[in-house]
C-alpha cells in the first residue's frame, strides 16, 4: 500500500517537473501562449519556432540556433517574385509603348508622369538599404516608394481593363497610391516591405532602361553632354536597382524566423548563442545580448 502511494506521488512529481526538450531538432515547431517555465531547450534547434506568448521564466536557452527555415522563405519570395513579375510586365508595357515620344507629340505628360514616377519609385527603394531599419526615415521613404509604385500598377491596370479610357487609368493611378501608402503606413511587416522593395527594383531597372535609351538616343546625334549627363544616370539607377534587390533580399530574411514576440523570459538563460532572424518585440524581461537579428 505504502510503495503503491509513493510511486503514485513520483508520476505526480515527474509530470510536474520542467519539459526537457534539450538537444532535440525541433525546427518549426509551435510552442504559441505555452506555459514552459523552466523548461530545458539547451543545444536545440529551434530555427523556425514561434514562442510568441509564452511563458518562458527561469527557461534554458543556451547553445540554440535561431533563425529562419527554408518552409518559412519560400511565401515571402512568392510574394516578392509574382509582385516584380506584375510590376516588369506593367512598366515595360508603358515604357516601350510611350519610347520615342518627344514633346511636339501627343500624350507627353504621361512620358513625364511615367519618367518621374519610375524615378520616385526606384529612389526611395534603393535609398532604403542605407537607413536604420526602424527609423522614420526608412518608413517615409517605404510609403513613398510603395505608393509611387502603387500609382504605376494602378494606371496601367486601370487603362488596360478598360480599353486605354484615360480618365480610368488616372483614377486607377490615384486609387493605387492611396492603398499602397495606407498599407506601407498601417502594416509594418517585413513581407510589405519585401514586396515594395520588389516593386522598387523593377521600377529603378526600368528608369534606367528609359535613360540610358535617351543617353544612346543623344549620342547618336553627337550631343555628347546630354548623352554623358542621361547616361551617368541611368548608372547611376541601376546601382539603386541593384540596392533595392539586396534590401528585398534581407526583408524576406527578416519575414520570419524565431519568435519570442510577447513572451515572457524572465529568468531565461540565453548564454553562449547569437540570436539570428529572432523576434524579441514586447517580450517580457529580454535578455541582455549582442544579438544578430538578421535586420
Amino acid at each position: 500500500m505504502i510503495h503503491g502511494l509513493k510511486a503514485f506521488t513520483d508520476s505526480i512529481m515527474a509530470s510536474s517537473s520542467p519539459l526537457n526538450f534539450a538537444n532535440q531538432d525541433l525546427r518549426n515547431r509551435s510552442f504559441n501562449g505555452q506555459n514552459l517555465n523552466g523548461a530545458n531547450f539547451s543545444g536545440c534547434d529551434l530555427r523556425g519556432c514561434d514562442f510568441s506568448h509564452a511563458l518562458l521564466q527561469g527557461a534554458n536557452f543556451e547553445r540554440v540556433k535561431t533563425g529562419q527555415t527554408l518552409r518559412q522563405s519560400i511565401p515571402s519570395m512568392v510574394v516578392a517574385v509574382v509582385v516584380a513579375l506584375i510590376s516588369a510586365n506593367s512598366f515595360s508595357q508603358m515604357i516601350f509603348g510611350l519610347l520615342g515620344r518627344t514633346p511636339a507629340e501627343g500624350g507627353w505628360s504621361f512620358v513625364i508622369a511615367l519618367g518621374v514616377s519610375l524615378a520616385i519609385s526606384g529612389t526611395f527603394s534603393g535609398l532604403r538599404v542605407m537607413m536604420r531599419p526602424k527609423s522614420l526615415a526608412k518608413r517615409i521613404a517605404t510609403i513613398v516608394s510603395g505608393a509611387a509604385s502603387g500609382a504605376l500598377l494602378g494606371f496601367f491596370y486601370g487603362g488596360s481593363t478598360t480599353n486605354n479610357n484615360t480618365q480610368f487609368a488616372i483614377a486607377g493611378a490615384v486609387l493605387g497610391g492611396v492603398i499602397m501608402a495606407l498599407i506601407c503606413l498601417r502594416v509594418r511587416h517585413p513581407l510589405v516591405a519585401a514586396a515594395v522593395a520588389a516593386a522598387g527594383a523593377v521600377a529603378g531597372y526600368g528608369f534606367a532602361f528609359f535613360t540610358g535609351a535617351t543617353a544612346i538616343a543623344y549620342l547618336s546625334v553627337q550631343k555628347f553632354v546630354w548623352g554623358v549627363f542621361w547616361g551617368a544616370l541611368s548608372l547611376a539607377y541601376i546601382g539603386l536597382t541593384m540596392n533595392s534587390l539586396i534590401l528585398a533580399v534581407r526583408e524576406i530574411r527578416r519575414a520570419s524566423g524565431t519568435s519570442f514576440r510577447g513572451a515572457d523570459l524572465t529568468g531565461a538563460k540565453f548564454d553562449e548563442i547569437g540570436l539570428q532572424n529572432t523576434d524579441l518585440s514586447g517580450a517580457v524581461a529580454q535578455p541582455i545580448l549582442d544579438l544578430d537579428l538578421g535586420l
